[in-house]
């Protein structure tokens, strides 16, 4: 995987990738559009003009929106629909997205309407673009899409100098924001405010980013767990290749790989070698669990790069061989494809970090780890990591309620002429909480790991593992009393989140498969 933070600006026009997302989302990278994106987009405005001018009935430039689709709209009224249409669709309520996850839909928006199918005109993608660029981040509030309109409406309106944004850590009105950061705004014109809100940008952006850090998570898990394995006397019998082959799916023959790689030179791993029979199935079936969870964010990593790269707009205008055009009605703005995936890797994430957590489990219970109870180095007047498995425990509960599928919900709307509707965005929602759930319990198990070293002087971890308990005690010294361990576990979720766990341990061992 491509590193986001090192990608230096991303150029819209040709394929757009989940860490070119990233890099825009998180890391502020700059956007600019290619000769391709700006060709294709003006070419395909001359459509809409063309229709807007021969009163041609198409839907959204010469008629009414949704049940209105009925009603033919005048020329001098066009404009009023359109800019209607955003403000009565701003109806998302609640606390606000994130930052990156507002600025995710925002790329996913100027990736989609970009198509050259849309109609959009140049101006007005640029205007987002702009936004981008210049750090004005719009007040989207989280709650109330089945799966578009909503939260990009709200994005939408700061383009023309309504709805809020904040601007340099202040929440303004749009104009405000806007004027601060020097944007002129700019005023909708005929089609665009439907397209402005209509496709799956909302459930692609955020989930773009989840099937990253899906992605991440996976990786790190199989470090975690060969810690853990180590730390715990475990066996290498589990992972070995010629067990892999006679089951070969591709996934689980990457984690056993993974798992033997990073424990390769483990004198733990060689001294106790043949010290029982099997392993329990938290650290036996790593390759299994592991390898189901990781293939199906694979096929959903599919999913994303297939809808980033698609046009999602409803209606598609197309060019014909005879110098006119077409307009097509459908509803590729539909995103059940999306949220289907997200769907899946909360399942997927659900998995690993319930497996997580019995792992951690079993190296603070001295039933099973014939370590010190708690990997309590000073026992009576301290609990040691006896309560970072119930903040796991908790967390991985937290976790399966979000595990019930969003995508098999349906509440019509719009007078039944939506009577089916995808609630894509809802699980497009809970996939990012699940992975900012997940990422803790995976600390939490590194955090335990490498207390659990500690306690082995006469024998050397791998060198891959001692790399990450390294990079950990830079913030997180051994626990020998009690203290708030609660900033301990979040530098190791932030180590997680950018990828410094991967890191070390890949300088150290070469790539590790997914």
């Amino acid at each position: 995987m491509l590193n986001p933070a090192h990608i230096e600006k991303v150029i819209l026009g040709g394929r757009l990738t989940i860490e070119e997302v990233v890099a825009i989302a998180r890391y502020n990278k700059k956007v600019e559009f290619s000769k391709e994106y700006i060709n294709r987009v003006i070419e395909c405005r001359k459509l809409v003009d063309k229709f807007s001018d021969e009163e041609r009935v198409v839907y959204g430039i010469t008629t009414g929106l949704g049940d209105n689709c009925r009603k033919f709209i005048s020329k001098e009224d066009r404009e009023i629909v359109q800019i209607n249409n955003l403000r009565s669709h701003a109806t998302s309520v609640g606390e606000p997205l994130n930052r990156e996850c507002v600025r995710a839909i925002m790329v996913a928006m100027i990736q989609q309407l970009g198509s050259g199918y849309t109609g959009i005109r140049l101006e007005t993608v640029d205007k987002i673009r702009e936004l981008l660029n210049a750090g004005v981040t719009p007040f989207a509030p989280r709650h109330g899409s089945v799966g578009y309109l909503d939260i990009e409406a709200h994005i939408a309106l700061v383009i023309v100098g309504e709805g809020k944004a904040y601007y340099e850590g202040e929440l303004l009105s749009g104009a405000e924001a806007l004027r601060r950061a020097d944007i002129e705004p700019t005023v909708i014109r005929s089609k665009e405010g439907l397209s402005l809100v209509s496709g799956t940008s909302c459930v692609t952006g955020l989930t773009s980013l989840s099937i990253y850090d899906a992605m991440i998570i996976g990786k790190t898990n199989d470090i975690a767990g060969a810690m853990s394995l180590e730390v715990l006397k475990g066996t290498l019998m589990a992972m070995d290749e010629r067990l892999m082959d006679v089951r070969p799916h591709p996934n689980q023959s990457a984690t056993g790989y993974n798992i033997r790689t990073i424990l390769n030179d483990s004198e733990i791993i060689e001294k106790y070698k043949g010290y029982r029979v099997q392993d329990a199935l938290s650290l036996r079936c790593i390759p299994q669990l592991h390898g189901a969870a990781k293939k199906t964010i694979a096929d959903g990593k599919v999913t994303i790069d297939i809808e980033l790269n698609s046009s999602v707009d409803n209606p598609h205008l197309f060019s014909t061989n005879d110098g006119d055009g077409i307009a097509i009605m459908g509803c590729n703005a539909d995103a059940t494809y999306v949220g289907m995936a997200a769907d899946t890797i909360c399942i997927s994430m659900c998995n690993m970090a319930k497996m997580s957590e019995r792992r951690l489990d079993r190296m603070v219970n001295r039933y099973v780890s014939e370590l010190p109870a708690f990997l309590n180095s000073n026992p009576g007047l301290n609990n040691g990591l006896m309560i970072p498995q119930y903040a796991a425990a908790g967390i991985v509960g937290e976790i399966r309620l979000l595990t019930h599928p969003a995508t098999v919900d349906n509440v019509p709307t719009c007078a039944l002429q939506e009577d089916y509707v995808s609630m894509g965005y809802n699980a497009a929602l809970k996939a990012y909480k699940c992975m900012e759930l997940a990422r803790y319990v995976t600390a939490i198990e590194i955090m335990n790991a490498v207390q659990a070293q500690d306690f082995y002087n006469d024998l050397k971890p791998a060198t891959a593992t001692r790399a990450v308990y390294d990079l950990v005690r830079k913030e997180v010294a051994f626990l020998e009393n009690d203290r708030n361990m609660h900033p301990d576990m979040e530098y190791i979720a932030d180590m997680i989140k950018e990828g410094h766990i991967i890191s070390v341990v890949e300088n150290i061992v070469g790539t590790l498969e997914f």
